[in-house]
């Protein structure tokens, strides 16, 4: 019997979850170890500040799924990771020992320096903005005329500067204003410059107010200032930028997932050697994690792991407006309110894989 220990409950962790059956488990000693018992479903975040549902909604019950399943649940956050004795420290003190680890945890998220803290809003990690949001609803309800600016020019910060239009256009704030400020040149530079193109007419149709080529190095107080000298003053501001790798380990995975023999590592919080510019996103944590269920199958009856490979094209969906998102795949884009339909269904899918054993 060996001991197989999961750090994290994300995306990539939630499909080896699924994926391993209870007579797999039972054979060995699972544990995961997660500072929450539930896991924030990121899909559904845009959802959620657009107010079209509450934080009930995208919330999975990853500790009773996993209970369910047979693993063993400890409710600490690991510190970390001794790959010579292959053991975990944690916060409260204790230490795990393991035969194969795999570490799935969010990505650190790059501080911006701040004169005004209590109105900065950074979006991840989810456990910390989702009582920030509340806090931005109760105080925003008063103002006459809100603000809000995101920084970031990648697909998240796109919907969520989305996700706000339709929240203050709902709430008739006819007045207020979103700003998107971005470093790059375009939006979604992951995309082809025609659909990163379509995507800044489609946010600025909505009444996006779109910054690009703006480093963003300081915040001011309520204030940022512009390269062309102006101040973009704001009630609150929201930071969507890339996230840095974790700091509990140090190396990026090889082509297998793996940091050492013994330990894998995948998701936001894990770059892969080779692959400089792979996108940390939803969809690719959860390629990666159903590609693990089959690492760690063969790693447990002494086979070699295989390559993890990066599929061509991947499926986005974006939120662009209160009835429209637009579909990206590979050079292929289309937007509209099917591809909202096809989003909310693969959303609605996903959650109801949860609710049963």
């Amino acid at each position: 019997m060996k001991t197989i220990v999961l750090i994290g409950s994300g995306h990539a962790h939630l499909e080896v979850l699924k994926a391993l059956t209870s007579e797999e488990i039972a054979k060995h000693k699972f544990i995961l170890i997660s500072p929450s018992r539930q896991t924030y479903y990121s899909g559904l975040v845009p959802r959620f500040i657009s107010g079209e549902i509450e934080a009930r909604n995208l919330t999975i019950d990853s500790a009773d799924f996993a209970e369910a399943k047979g693993f063993k649940f400890i409710q600490d956050e690991a510190q970390s990771v001794d790959q010579i004795n292959n053991s975990v420290s944690l916060k409260s003190g204790g230490k795990i020992n393991f035969d194969l680890l795999s570490i799935n945890v969010g990505g650190t998220p790059t501080k911006i320096s701040s004169d005004a803290p209590f109105n900065t809003i950074y979006v991840r990690p989810f456990d910390e903005f989702m009582p920030k949001w509340r806090e931005v609803q109760r105080i925003c309800s008063a103002c006459v005329n809100p603000r809000f600016v995101v920084v970031g020019g990648g697909a998240a910060a796109v919907e969520v500067a989305a996700s706000l239009r339709i929240r203050l256009n709902r709430n008739q704030a006819k007045r207020s204003e979103v700003h998107l400020v971005s470093k790059g040149s375009r939006l979604c530079e992951n995309y082809t410059e025609k659909i990163s193109e379509q995507i800044k007419k489609s946010l600025l149709k909505s009444g996006i107010k779109i910054h690009l080529d703006e480093q963003v190095n300081h915040i001011f107080q309520k204030s940022l200032k512009l390269s062309q000298g102006e101040n973009l003053e704001f009630d609150s501001i929201f930071i969507v930028t890339p996230t840095q790798p974790s700091k509990i380990f140090t190396g990026k995975a090889d082509s297998k997932l793996r940091l050492s023999a013994r330990v894998y590592a995948v998701g936001d919080g894990t770059e892969m050697a080779g692959h400089p510019n792979l996108p940390r996103s939803g969809v690719i944590a959860v390629h990666q994690g159903r590609h693990l269920v089959h690492n760690i199958r063969n790693s447990l009856i002494d086979l070699e792991p295989s390559d993890f490979k990066i599929k061509s094209k991947q499926l986005n969906i974006l939120i662009t407006g209160e009835n429209s998102a637009r579909l990206v795949w590979g050079n292929f884009s289309f937007e509209g309110k099917w591809p909202l339909r096809f989003k909310n269904w693969i959303d609605h899918r996903y959650m109801s894989s949860f609710r049963k054993v």
